[in-house]
Formats: C-alpha cells, sequence, structure tokens
C-alpha cells in the first residue's frame, strides 16, 4: 500500500520509522488516513502517519527514531508522542486524548496484516478505530464521517459484540453514531445485526425510567475539552476524572488541563476561535 504523500521525501521519513520499529519489535498499528483508506478506499492526503502503541512502548518507540535522525517530543502526556524529519513526522499515540482509555494488547492482537510504503505492519482493528473516533467530536474536529463509512464498507465482517463491549460504559455515545448512520444512510438500517439494534433500544427505554443518584456531571469533557469547560466552572463533575485515575493520573492533571484549554481558548488558540 503506498500512502498518498505530496513527495517522496515524505513517504521515506514515514518508511523509515515503520522500517526501524520493525527491526526493534516494537509493535504498533497503523491508524489514521492510512486505516481509513485501507478499509474503506477512501483515501486523502495526509502530513502524518498515526501509530497507535501501548504506553509501555512509547519511550523506546521514541529513542529507537531519535538515534536514527528523528526529532522527538512527547506532545501530551497521557496520549500523544511526535517524530519528525524535517517538515514531516509520525505521531505516535498511546491513548485517548479525552483520557477515556489507554491503547491496549488488543490493539496490535486484532489488527490486520498489511503492507504500507513496502513495509510489514498491522492495521488497527475496524471495532477500535470506531471507538477512539467516536470520541473525536470536538468544536474543531468532528470525525464522524470516518466512523460512518468504516461501517458502511465493514457492517459485514465487523465484531458487534466486541463493539458493544469497548463502548461500556458510554453506549450512548455508540447509539448516537448508528443513529446518525440511519440519518444518513436511511436505505440501510439492516447493515446493523437485529440483536443490536434491540439491546441499544432496550437500553435507551431502560435510561428512561431510571434516576441516578450520583451527583451532577458533565461527560462532555470526554468529547471536547474546550466546549464543556462552562459546565465545570458552574459546578458539574469532570467525568474524565476516574478514567484519569485508572491510568495513574491526579484530579490535579486534570486541573492543569482545563486551564490549558482555558488559555487556548482565551488566545482564540481553538479553531473555530469564535462560537455563534
Amino acid at each position: 500500500m503506498q500512502l498518498l504523500s505530496v513527495s517522496l521525501e515524505e513517504q521515506e521519513v514515514h518508511r523509515q520509522a515503520l522500517r526501524l520499529l520493525n527491526q526493534h519489535n516494537i509493535h504498533y498499528v497503523v491508524a489514521g488516513a492510512a486505516a481509513i483508506g485501507h478499509y474503506t478506499g477512501v483515501w486523502r492526503d495526509t502530513k502524518d502517519l498515526d501509530l497507535f502503541l501501548v504506553p509501555s512502548d512509547v519511550t523506546n518507540a521514541l529513542a529507537v527514531l531519535a538515534t536514527n535522525g528523528y526529532w522527538v517530543r512527547v506532545s501530551a502526556p497521557h496520549w500523544l508522542a511526535a517524530a519528525a524529519r524535517g517538515k514531516y513526522y509520525v505521531d505516535l499515540i498511546f491513548g485517548f486524548g479525552g483520557w477515556r482509555a489507554t491503547i491496549d494488547e488488543q490493539w496490535y492482537a486484532r489488527g490486520l496484516p498489511a503492507s504500507i510504503l513496502g513495509q510489514p505492519v498491522r492495521i488497527a482493528p475496524v471495532e477500535e478505530m470506531i471507538w477512539i473516533k467516536a470520541y473525536v467530536a470536538h468544536r474543531e474536529r468532528f470525525d464522524g464521517a470516518d466512523i460512518l463509512h468504516l461501517i458502511r464498507s465493514c457492517h459485514a465482517t465487523m465484531d458487534w459484540q466486541h463493539l458493544l463491549e469497548r463502548f461500556e460504559p458510554c453506549w450512548q455515545v455508540l447509539m448516537f453514531y448508528v443513529n446518525l448512520y440511519q440519518f444518513v444512510y436511511p436505505g440501510d438500517r439492516s447493515d446493523f445485526p437485529a440483536w443490536f439494534l434491540h439491546e441499544l433500544e432496550e437500553r435507551w427505554r431502560y435510561q428512561a425510567h431510571f434516576v441516578s443518584s450520583e451527583p451532577p456531571v458533565c461527560r462532555g469533557t470526554l468529547l471536547d475539552r474546550f466546549s464543556y469547560l462552562i459546565d465545570i466552572e458552574e459546578g458539574l463533575r469532570d467525568a474524565r476524572l476516574p478514567w484519569a485515575v485508572a491510568q495513574g493520573w491526579t484530579a490535579h492533571d486534570l486541573d492543569l488541563d482545563r486551564a490549558e484549554a482555558a488559555h487556548m481558548v482565551k488566545e482564540g488558540l481553538v479553531r473555530p476561535d469564535r462560537v455563534a
């Protein structure tokens, strides 16, 4: 598989990174535009290559790339690092931007063997691709179209039970995309297994009669670190906290994340920089 690239130089930067990680037996899966193209046939130009790996492998991966001419950095300590050569780079992603989860071994174990730029790789599983993209619902980016195209292309072979388990206990997010799919493709309801739709519908009916005794919480922060700051400021709990603590982070780390997000909004560093 050849990635759409603006230059042979960019392809070589990506090829060399894959080769180095393979030589040092560092497990990763390819996601992003390359995986979307693999599954859907929808290809787009990209200036980076997205690789997903477990957190414990990040340090080794960065060391290997740094000693072979790449400039490396940890952009966000709970989920993102990068390695660049010139103006081209590779993203090393080891968690969800919204703190929902880390990348685990299932991503690699369930990945599909493929070849990219002449290098043997694994492509991120389609179910995991849908799972992580479902939480990319920001004011500056929304990956809904990617999710719908993945379902449309892969529904016949997807493991729907595994997908449902991945979303627990945030099944409402999955249901949102199921409803969006049926809006966009109204004639394709049968793309979902009947048992799967029934399960979501039963959960929705039960939820309508369920009264929670938990303190008020905002789960919007799992989707967008900027747009729901006001809700936390007004006293709602940040739903990211239990997920962050489970990954070894603290309430103070989330305080710092919100402070950084608030500063970016104030300085107009988030696009769109104005909200109607």
